[in-house]
């Protein structure tokens, strides 16, 4: 099972769940770029739609939003990361790092190579376990 097989021009639902929340399998480079670029701008709009000019009792609200849009946003953020140190054959736990650095260790994932052919993870790159 490919997660990035299409019927006609669709990824399935389970196929996009596997994507952003699964921490098994391995994820392509390019895969993972485009995974991690989509969080990116949901994040920045997410940001933008902060409007400072808001009356007293939504400013009072604003940082929990804030952190709870982040949080959601950070877990799919660690799968993808698992998933991509998985195609190059090291442990997912190393997507910790992304709570240091967020998007350089985002930028030094999409470069590196995967495997070639299966790893200790999974038999394929864009596919679970």
């Amino acid at each position: 099972m490919n997660c990035c097989a299409t019927d006609g021009d669709r990824v399935s639902f389970q196929q996009a769940l596997w994507a952003f929340f699964g921490f098994n399998g391995r994820l392509s480079r390019q895969a993972f770029a485009l995974a991690g670029a989509l969080l990116y701008v949901i994040r920045f709009y997410a940001v933008s739609r902060l409007d400072l000019r808001m009356d007293q009792n939504i400013l009072e609200q604003l940082p929990s939003m804030f952190l709870l849009v982040m949080g959601i946003l950070f877990v799919p953020h660690l799968a993808l990361a698992a998933k991509r140190l998985h195609d190059f054959d090291r442990t997912g736990w190393y997507s910790l790092f992304f709570i240091i650095g967020d998007i350089v260790v985002f930028i030094i994932l999409c470069l590196p190579r995967g495997t070639q052919g299966s790893n200790r993870y999974a038999r394929e790159t864009n596919a679970p376990a």
